[in-house]
């Protein structure tokens, strides 16, 4: 479906007929003797000595326009011409003439071919600048470079590319999609066909040009079959925002597994049972890595990718968003390790995409240093960190009887191998977080996360997997809750506090200071979020240190808003308190830290 607004991009007949190169009836001819050669149009036209080829390249250059090339008339370097594979080059009717630091030259069949154009870039880190040349000046330059043999793969090709050329159309801005066939099944869409890998390039590379942290794949069928459709959609700073193409209907299938073969590891002819899987490729000459989840539903597959961004694991603690007071004590707890003086258990708690593995990470990338061995047991091992001992765990793996590699079996592995910190991927179960505290008991620093709404519910959360309060109490050290809310861009503008934003700092006992403007996303945003006001996150935290006086409290009462009541005495600072408080120095909204929306 064309976007409202998007004019259709003329074919090469409707070009030359536009133009009045070309009458009906020679139309007719090329098209017929080009059905039956398997010739492109273009070269059909010229065999028929109806049109030169430098005429025809002015006439599709000037209505595309794009620059054109006649590949026969320079000498296109192998070197240059091998930077992408030979397969892709045939595949999308392409070849390299020339490079110039980042920027590489491409001649191309049909340069308004944003796919290809896509697709080349993912593979070569290159700036690409698309030109126009004739289809068998391309394949002729190619065998120069790679020699023949592909023939009659190569011919089909070209019958494909001949008989697809009138049948594609706009779909979203500046990408061109397949048209179905009037009577396309699903069967009839291979997952090896070039345009699947094309929708799946373009998915991930639209992944990271919003600069999303999951792709979701979604199929949803009409039964009346006329409005089937494929819905994709992408996580941006939390928000989920529609993609910038569609995916035809009759591809869902193909597409889904065509990601399954890139994981190596998934079966892609079950379709029954949920399945996991990784998937690691170039990007741009940067690796990047997807973690994949496919989970069967009623109209097919649904599958979601979480890009695992290795730079966030990098992350600088003093640059995560903690206000001073805040990280001050964060820092507190992390001092004295090397002497082994530092013990107990810290656990970051929130709710999943709160950031709570970042911040572990951010912890552990602190107190990375030669003299402290770091040990951490995670399901499954999304980033490496130089310098720590990291055990995948797979609760699959049968160690004897009804024994499994979980969490706790990992940990009381550790406790043999002399470690200083160790860190444990989150606390599911009673056995995990008794081990857990057990290291922490016996001189070790111990970091991990539970699903919990904030820092106090952590308390009665770990007393009702039947740990005993006492065990509890004396073992924590400090509990670390987190939310993200959407930070403000660079478009925010200042406004007066309303009477509901008033009301809100009231509520939560949050000084305002009189005549403090307050910042805000303006109406329609700009270039840099969007038009949607709002572009990154900032975190907003709650942390519980456990006291002397916290502690022997806890002995006796571990309900949480006992527990709560308790800490703020002792200065704790809620979260949303938190967020409040970063919105008046203009990081973001109070609808956002309340969950509501603008």
């Amino acid at each position: 479906m064309a976007v409202k607004g998007l004019q259709r991009r003329k074919t090469v007949s409707e070009v030359l007929a536009e133009r009045k190169l070309l009458d009906a009836e020679q139309l007719a001819k090329v098209a017929a003797e080009a059905a039956k050669s398997g010739k492109s149009f273009q070269q059909a036209a010229i065999d028929a000595g109806l049109i030169g080829k430098a005429q025809l390249l002015k006439a599709l250059s000037e209505d595309w326009q794009v620059k054109a090339v006649d590949l026969l008339q320079m000498d296109v370097d192998a070197e240059t011409a091998k930077i992408i594979p030979e397969a892709v080059a045939r595949r999308h009717v392409a070849i390299p003439f020339a490079k110039e630091e980042s920027v590489l030259f491409v001649a191309m069949a049909d340069p308004r071919d944003f796919f290809a154009s896509e697709d080349i870039q993912l593979r070569t880190g290159l700036e690409i600048q698309p030109y126009l040349a004739l289809p068998t000046d391309i394949l002729a330059a190619l065998d120069g470079s790679y020699g023949r043999g592909e023939g009659e793969a190569l011919n089909r090709l070209m019958t494909d590319v001949a008989k697809n050329e009138a049948q594609t159309v706009p779909d979203g801005e500046g990408i061109e999609v397949q048209k179905e066939a009037p009577k396309s099944d699903i069967s009839e869409v291979d997952a090896s066909a070039p345009e699947v890998e094309k929708f799946v390039n373009a998915i991930i590379l639209t992944c990271m040009s919003m600069k999303a942290s999951d792709i979701h794949i979604e199929p949803f069928e009409d039964p009346t079959g006329k409005s089937s459709k494929i819905n994709l959609r992408y996580r941006v700073d939390g928000m989920l925002l529609p993609g910038t193409f569609s995916v035809p209907w009759s591809y869902r299938n193909a597409i889904v597994a065509k990601i399954k073969i890139m994981t190596n590891s998934m079966n892609i002819t079950e379709r029954r049972i949920p399945q996991s899987g990784r998937i690691q490729i170039l990007a741009q000459g940067k690796p990047i890595e997807f973690r994949v989840e496919m989970v069967p539903t009623v109209f097919g597959e649904s599958c979601v990718m979480r890009i695992l961004d290795r730079a966030s694991v990098q992350v600088d603690i003093m640059k995560m968003g903690f206000l001073e007071d805040t990280l001050g004590k964060l820092l507190g707890l992390l001092k004295g390790i090397g002497g082994k003086k530092n013990f107990g258990l810290i656990v970051v708690c929130g709710p999943t995409g709160s950031g709570k593995s970042t911040t572990l990470y951010a912890c552990l990338n602190h107190i990375n240093r030669p003299d402290i061995k770091i040990l951490t047991a995670e399901n499954p091992v999304e980033y490496n960190l130089d310098g720590l001992i990291q055990v995948p765990v797979n609760p699959d793996i049968k160690l004897g009887g009804d024994k499994k590699f979980d969490f706790a079996a990992a940990l009381r592995s550790f406790l043999r191998l002399d470690p200083d910190v160790i860190m444990v991927g989150e606390i599911r179960d009673e056995e995990t977080a008794h081990i857990a505290m057990e290291a922490a008991m016996t001189g070790h620093l111990v970091f991990s996360t539970i699903h919990t709404n904030d820092a106090a519910s952590t308390i009665s959360r770990l007393t009702d997997m039947g740990l005993p309060a006492f065990m509890v109490a004396t073992t924590i050290k400090a509990v670390l809750a987190q939310r993200l809310a959407r930070r403000l861009c660079v478009c925010k503008v200042p406004h007066d506090p309303t009477p509901d934003e008033i009301k809100i700092f009231e509520e939560n006992k949050v000084e305002l200071p009189k005549g403090q403007k307050l910042m805000g996303p303006p109406k329609g945003g700009c270039e840099v979020c969007k038009t949607l006001g709002y572009k990154g996150r900032v975190g907003m935290h709650e942390i519980l240190i456990m006291s002397d006086s916290l502690r022997t409290y806890c002995l006796k009462d571990v309900a949480a808003d006992n527990v709560r009541r308790e800490a703020m005495k002792e200065g704790m600072r809620l979260i949303v308190q938190d967020g409040l408080e970063k919105v008046k120095l203009g990081l973001t909204s109070c609808r956002e830290v309340i969950g509501g929306t603008e």
